[in-house]
């Protein structure tokens, strides 16, 4: 199986996994041959891109870092929470979070049978899903950086739900500034940045949380050299949450279709996540998720220097930049590249991402 951007989608491709919509919706399933009216629609509803099946990718197989139905079910019981919050409905809230907090606790479990587990999977996302994907995401890589850290599982827990819950204060921001689609005016960037401390002082009255969980939520947007906000606090002054979320809530951002722009491939994220070292984001954390997400996920098709063009195979967690790769240039070969650990492949680089019909 392959990712290809919606974009490049052709007639003909065939489904390698289910499309969900929110509420656990099924779309397509796996093994669907695409139409030019499925591509469409897939297109409206702001897939960025899919997975697909083809002989190029064949006995290629990419997993999630957690098990899908898990992901799906954690993601729509953060839905509900965040309806019920809406609503002020506090029997129903806390109903659903204690739901919450079991899929938490399932999900550090999961991440914790398999300590060398690599982010490898593009997420398959639409524009509305954006919310509950993204907090769902974030709390996920939070945890996989934290096992990198050395984290316990008791700390891994509450860093999770401090990053499931980091921007619940944007529920108390007017969605009309939320959900703009073009750059705020500095007034509203203002009122925009108030989220921070309105999700903490929500979490401080409403959930039976640490104090370290509720942090997350405060100072997930300070920065490392001070340049943040609310406090404009700096190095350890910001909680290790805080600078673990700091850094993923970041990535999962760029790697997502918003509104106002297109969302930016792996390997560019993580250059400017690199970009940020030790001034906006804490070094040690950077070179923990570089360890744990790979630039180029399996299924990536790529430009080699020496000129071959390879699809990605698999990723090491000790070399993410540096793959195992098939050779496609004919259709026949079956030339695999270690890039990390063949001697005669030293000299060869990636150049770029590109797509294959």
């Amino acid at each position: 199986m392959r990712y290809i951007p919606t974009k490049n989608l052709k007639t003909g491709h065939t489904l390698a996994s289910d499309l969900i919509l929110s509420k656990n919706r099924v779309m397509l399933r796996r093994g669907k041959s695409l139409t030019d009216d499925l591509i469409n629609r897939i297109e409206i509803l702001g897939f960025q891109g899919v997975y697909v099946d083809d002989a190029i990718s064949k006995g290629i197989y990419v997993d999630g870092v957690i098990n899908t139905d898990l992901k799906i079910n954690t993601k729509s019981r953060l839905q509900d929470f965040f309806f019920h919050v809406e609503r002020n409905n506090h029997a129903n809230m806390a109903k659903q979070f204690l739901s919450m907090k079991d899929h938490i606790q399932d999900i550090v479990d999961n991440i914790m049978l398999d300590r060398h587990v690599m982010v490898n999977m593009i997420d398959i996302r639409t524009y509305d899903d954006y919310t509950y994907s993204h907090c769902l995401n974030v709390a996920i890589l939070a945890t996989v950086v934290g096992t990198v850290l050395g984290l316990k599982k008791r700390t891994l827990y509450e860093l999770a739900m401090g990053a499931l819950m980091h921007d619940i204060g944007k529920i108390f921001i007017d969605k009309k500034i939320v959900n703009k689609p073009d750059k705020l005016t500095a007034d509203e960037f203002e009122m925009m940045k108030k989220h921070s401390e309105l999700g903490f002082n929500f979490l401080s009255s409403n959930l039976n949380i640490t104090k370290e969980s509720k942090l997350t939520a405060l100072q997930h947007h300070e920065k490392f050299n001070g340049s943040g906000y609310p406090k404009g606090e700096s190095g350890d002054e910001i909680h290790l949450f805080g600078r673990i979320v700091g850094v993923v809530d970041v990535y999962d951002a760029l790697i997502s279709d918003r509104p106002y722009r297109k969302a930016m491939l792996p390997s560019d994220a993580i250059e400017f996540i690199m970009s940020g070292y030790n001034t906006q984001f804490d070094p040690e954390i950077v070179n923990a998720l570089i360890k744990k997400v790979a630039p180029y996920p399996a299924g990536t098709c790529i430009r080699l220097s020496n000129g071959e063009t390879a699809i990605v195979v698999e990723n090491h967690d000790f070399s993410s930049l540096r793959p195992i790769v098939k050779v496609i240039d004919d259709d026949t070969s079956d030339k695999f590249i270690d890039l990390a650990q063949d001697r005669s492949a030293l000299k060869i680089t990636i150049e770029e991402i590109v797509d294959v019909d």
